[in-house]
């Protein structure tokens, strides 16, 4: 899908506002699941909040913080305070899919 959006310039003496043409690519389960891992950054085979923090502004979330709060309510079976990759890594993807838009999609947006 293509679409037509406003967006801050910032490659101008003066701060703009234009509009550009983007197209808007929706994340299959299997890649969301994939940047989760990828954010790991420790190795212990969980994440933790911080780390929730960054993948959901690798999404392109606004309130990372808070979707890592959620994610963690939502996901953390045990309520240890992390999202185990082996057993809770399916829970946290459909926690992602459901803040996408509303249609269970997590967006990448990039330009056309």
């Amino acid at each position: 899908m293509v679409r037509e959006i406003r967006v801050p310039c910032w490659n101008t003496k003066e701060p703009t506002v234009v509009d550009k043409k983007v197209q808007i690519i929706p994340w299959t389960k299997e890649q969301i699941m994939e940047v989760f891992k990828s954010f790991d950054k420790d190795g212990d085979g969980r994440l933790s909040k911080e780390e929730l923090k960054a993948a959901f502004k690798k999404f392109g979330s606004r309130w990372s913080s808070f979707r890592a709060w959620r994610a963690l309510w939502h996901a953390d079976a045990n309520k240890d305070g992390f999202i185990s990759i082996d057993d809770e890594i399916g829970e946290l993807t459909s926690y992602a899919l459901k803040c996408g838009n509303g249609e269970g999609k997590v967006e990448v947006i990039r330009q056309a």
